[in-house]
């Protein structure tokens, strides 16, 4: 093209020089025909030009787009690498989850059965506790005295309130003491009571079947129990009450309660 354009440019010098020297109408067409060609042919080169120029720009954002695809692409490794950790990590947890789930049932299962050992135990401690306190009476509201001999206290009341004759060879008192402290201040407005263990079952027997006798005296007379059934007792005697003004048979038997012959259950509610 460049050879081209020299050569059209050395015919129109060489026209020039021409019509310089000798100018004529056909030479002068020639020139500017000449003139018009040249004239395209840098428009044409301008264009191409151009073309060219736009082309290397989108090139050179096609390279961008194209570093850009590369760069997501690694960002897009680097998170599914992450996510397979991740995975990997959240199922670890699930396995360990369920192995700490299934121990915590085992624990569960060993809790339970300590408990109920602990709670069997419990209840053998209270009842080998109410055997040992079978042959025993209390007896509330006899004035202190000090240096006193309980025993003879409680012959003394079997005596005179309630009938017995010549206790002190009849009835035989294994021992007997004051429960708690002594105060010498409240030894007549707040006596401690008496426990007593008697040596032969039926004699307390007895005792308890001639309590009634006791009545408008201050003096009071009834069983020892461990602190779990005294418990028990209290809850129940406001129903022993209410069935005896109601004149029906009741029964006391340690911690259960029985109504016309019928054990009374206790109810859940609160």
């Amino acid at each position: 093209m460049a050879t081209k354009k020299q050569a059209l440019r050395s015919s129109a010098q060489n026209a020039n020089i021409s019509s310089t020297k000798s100018p004529s109408k056909p030479v002068q067409s020639k020139i500017l025909n000449l003139k018009d060609t040249m004239e395209s042919e840098d428009e044409k080169e301008s264009g191409v030009k151009e073309m060219f120029e736009v082309v290397m720009r989108k090139l050179s954002k096609l390279d961008d787009i194209d570093s850009r695809v590369k760069s997501m692409e690694n960002d897009l490794k680097d998170m599914m690498s992450s996510l397979e950790f991740v995975h990997a990590e959240v199922k670890d947890l699930k396995e360990e989850n369920e192995k700490r789930k299934a121990e915590g049932h085992k624990t569960d299962e060993r809790l339970e059965k300590l408990e109920d050992l602990n709670t069997a135990l419990k209840n053998r401690v209270i009842d080998l506790q109410a055997r040992s306190m079978r042959d025993n009476l209390i007896f509330y509201n006899i004035n202190e005295m000090k240096d006193e001999n309980p025993t003879d206290i409680v012959h003394g009341i079997l005596e005179n309130q309630l009938g017995f004759e010549n206790a002190k060879d009849t009835v035989k008192i294994d021992r007997a003491h004051r429960l708690g402290r002594p105060n010498p201040a409240l030894f007549t407005t707040r006596p401690r009571a008496i426990v007593c263990k008697f040596n032969f079952f039926p004699d307390k027997e007895r005792i308890l079947a001639n309590a009634k006798k006791l009545k408008g005296t201050r003096i009071a007379i009834s069983e020892q129990f461990p602190e779990e059934i005294m418990q028990v007792r209290k809850r129940l005697y406001p129903v022993l009450k209410k069935a005896r003004q109601e004149h029906k048979r009741v029964k006391m038997v340690r911690d259960k309660l029985y109504i016309e012959g019928q054990l009374y259950v206790e109810s859940n509610t609160a």
